[in-house]
């Protein structure tokens, strides 16, 4: 009897240590997210990447980071399954099991997430479920769980597949009981569509968190446009809630294009301890804004979050990593005991291509959680933008050959379209094709003769010499047209180096060589001849002056072609130039000295002509005046006197009578 009663007390204790290991196994379950996008639409069947991000409890998968390092260690368990309207040859699209990409051993939570791929035709809309026993101990809801993303593989009317919602929430959000929070859900949508969120009510969506299961406070609201919920919760506790994201082709459909599942937890607590202001966030990124990356690139950045409650410290970070994310330990600021600071390490892959948000919050020693702020690190590869002018592919010229010298360009918008300039940095880059490298930049922001802003179009004005025999092409910044902190498909850059191209060639340099011939004056001056006792005929011969000047110019240009940089010499040597000088004021003075001479000929001439009037005084004696030497060289000294004030008839001191008998 007694050995009886021993087995079956030791059948009781093994029963009550497998409900034990059953309800632990029924409670790994932390909540996840599945999104998809088609990734090679040139093919039948096409190609669908799924996204996927499941978290757990600690206890079942301990993670650590050299393991997530790593990459390699896997967490979770179950599939994802096709369960209704399938396609051909789609059951189970893949198992659910990631590679840990963080944890949390405070609140004992594990996330990962991983990616895979499966084929399909065109022209399917199905759903596929990953379901599960129970969730853990609620303050309502609860049972199994089960999340659901309905899948499209129609054409969009503009051509392209669609890409469905990207949603990322911390595994686990702490509130604080009796307070009122409003709560983000954060969505990311790489089609920059519009989008909305939803309570989740069907059995595939949701399981046993369904919103017709969850006994919530009358003032709970979640707004469908904006994505946030308000929550005031009564009890301590755990809640586990769900949502669907759908996104739209445009503001008037209302079919969606996907529906995207999120299921997180709230952690519900209470204290006396009366503060209750959250640690904040300050950081190099403002919260929610882009950050653009390529893959391969490295990126650092400073996560600084300060307390606000007297006496209470940093005791957590609440957090979830996309791969390729690592962080270092915090340490407190050595000026500023309030602030603690941790850096993070994200190295992007190709993909990863669009919005993948890194979302933190820091949880003080009292208890307080502060808001979730999200980063958003835009992974973008050169020919995959979303911008507007680029997947209309925007009138822009010149291309092709251009001057060395060419200074104007202009990108067109498209109708209806216009920008204006932002107010953040960012710049527009003429690139040399071979290298990449910058060969000059423009910065939108401070430069604004060289980046003009139209309403109809961008006009940039270089202004420097470009290399010959060179090809380049502009590569244009996120945030050259919408500012980066939007995160709007127009906020992207457009970086393709087959977006708009130009070249250069080789040109000929020009050298002028300049030769300088001279021939100086040569004047020649014939004396005047002046009698002294000798008749003096009634005209005197004029006097005869001869110049001749000759200059000669010859200039010979020569044009040469060459690889090299010719540089160009004096044309016109100085010597020349002096004796060009020199030879000028010889002619003007000899000019200047005949001008001078030739007028005091003119005033003697005039004397003799006076003189040669004169009547005899008798008929029979012929009677000529002879001007003495004495009268003539005093007229050409005094050049401003009347010549009758010096040669007077009635004078007989210049006058001498020659008989001529």
């Amino acid at each position: 009897m007694e050995e009886m009663e021993g087995q079956i007390r030791h059948t009781f204790y093994f029963l009550i240590f497998l409900v034990q290991i059953t309800s632990v196994f029924n409670a790994h379950f932390r909540g996840s997210m599945v999104t998809w996008r088609v990734i090679n639409s040139t093919t039948n069947p096409l190609r669908i990447e799924v996204l996927q991000r499941h978290a757990w409890n600690y206890a079942w998968w301990p993670c650590t980071n050299p393991q997530i390092i790593a990459g390699n260690y896997m967490i979770g368990s179950g599939n994802l399954k096709c369960m209704s309207s399938c396609p051909p040859n789609v059951s189970t699209l893949s198992a659910v099991t990631v590679p840990c990409t963080g944890y949390n051993q405070i609140e004992q939570y594990v996330n990962g997430e991983g990616r895979f791929t499966f084929q399909v035709s065109p022209n399917y809309r199905f759903r596929a479920i990953f379901t599960g026993n129970d969730w853990f101990a609620l303050v309502t809801g609860g049972g199994a769980w089960s999340i659901a993303v309905e899948i499209n593989t129609f054409l969009r009317s503009n051509g392209r597949y669609n890409q469905a919602p990207i949603v990322t929430m911390l595994p686990i959000i702490r509130l604080r009981r009796s307070l009122t929070y409003n709560i983000k859900i954060n969505v990311a949508d790489n089609d920059f569509d519009r989008y909305t969120c939803i309570w989740a009510n069907t059995t595939e969506e949701c399981g046993g968190i369904c919103r017709s299961l969850l006994s919530l406070p009358a003032s709970t609201y979640l707004n469908e446009t904006s994505c946030v919920l308000r929550f005031t919760p009564a009890t301590v506790g755990f809640y586990a809630v769900a949502f669907t994201v759908l996104d739209y082709e445009n503001d008037t459909s209302t079919v969606p294009l996907s529906r995207v599942p999120i299921q997180f937890v709230f952690n519900v607590w209470n204290t006396n301890i009366t503060c209750s202001s959250p640690p904040l966030y300050i950081g190099d990124a403002p919260a929610d804004q882009c950050i653009f990356v390529e893959p391969g690139e490295v990126m650092t950045l400073v996560i600084r979050i300060r307390i606000q409650c007297p006496n209470a410290t940093l005791a957590n970070i609440i957090a979830v990593y996309p791969n390729g994310f690592t962080q270092s330990a915090t340490f407190t600021d050595p000026y500023d005991p309030t602030l603690y600071n941790f850096k993070v390490f994200y190295s992007a892959t190709a993909n990863q291509v669009g919005q993948n948000l890194f979302c933190f919050a820091g949880v003080d020693s009292i208890g307080n959680q502060g808001d979730s702020t999200c980063l958003r690190f835009t992974v973008q590869l050169v020919s995959d933008s979303r911008n507007t002018l680029y997947i209309n592919n925007a009138t822009h010229f010149p291309t092709g050959l251009v001057s060395k010298y060419q200074s104007n360009w202009v990108l067109l918008y498209p109708p209806g379209i216009t920008f204006s300039r932002p107010n953040t940095n960012a710049f527009i880059r003429f690139k040399i094709a071979s290298t990449n490298v910058d060969f000059v930049t423009y910065n939108v922001l401070k430069q604004p003769n060289n980046v003009i802003y139209h309403s109809d179009r961008l006009e940039i004005i270089s202004d420097i010499v470009f290399s010959t025999n060179q090809n380049f092409y502009i590569s244009l910044d996120a945030g050259v047209f919408l500012p980066i902190a939007t995160c709007l498909r127009d906020s992207m850059g457009i970086t393709d180096s087959s977006f708009w191209t130009f070249y250069t060639i080789l040109e000929p340099s020009t050298t002028s060589t300049t030769s300088t011939t001279i021939t100086t004056a040569t004047v020649t001056i014939l004396n005047r001849t002046i009698p002294t006792i000798r008749t003096i005929p009634s005209t005197l011969p004029p006097t005869t002056s001869t110049k001749q000047s000759t200059i000669d110019f010859s200039t010979t240009t020569e044009l040469i072609t060459t690889i090299k940089t010719i540089a160009l010499t004096p044309s016109f040597p100085i010597s020349i130039a002096i004796g060009v000088v020199n030879g000028s004021i010889v002619v003007i003075s000899i000019l200047l000295y005949h001008f001078i001479k030739r007028y005091r000929m003119k005033s003697v001439t005039k004397l003799e002509n006076e003189n040669s009037k004169i009547e005899t005084e008798s008929d029979d004696i012929q009677q000529y005046r002879l001007t003495t030497r004495t009268a003539v060289q005093f007229t050409t000294k005094t050049e401003n006197l009347n010549i009758r004030d010096v040669v007077q008839l009635s004078t007989t001191q210049h006058h001498n009578l020659i008989d001529m008998h």
